[in-house]
């Protein structure tokens, strides 16, 4: 059976959200995203600790020097796994916009 369900084949879902939590366990600048449309505002029925981690998505010449963004801070980013929306990536941020 072919897997349909993955980033660049049908579903390929792009996103907008707001940066909740930048604590990485891992350290490897993943954030917790509340996105826009895909996660509830309410923030009893979605916690924060029920939020996947995105993943950050940095330059090859530039793999090694990073930063997480600011909590509030709104980012752009697609799902690796389309549809099913588990494997969030970070692509950049949108100055000037935060949540208050």
């Amino acid at each position: 059976m072919e897997n349909t369900n993955f980033a660049g084949k049908d579903g390929f879902i792009w996103w907008v959200g707001a940066i909740e939590n930048r604590a990485d366990p891992l350290g490897i600048g993943r954030c917790q995203v509340r996105i826009f449309g895909w996660h509830t505002s309410n923030k009893l029925k979605v916690p924060k600790d029920d939020l996947p981690w995105a993943h950050p998505m940095y330059p090859l010449n530039s793999s090694r020097t990073f930063s997480a963004p600011q909590l509030n801070e709104w980012v752009v980013g697609f799902f690796l796994d389309g549809e099913s929306a588990q494997q969030p990536v970070m692509m950049g941020i949108i100055p000037g916009m935060k949540v208050t």
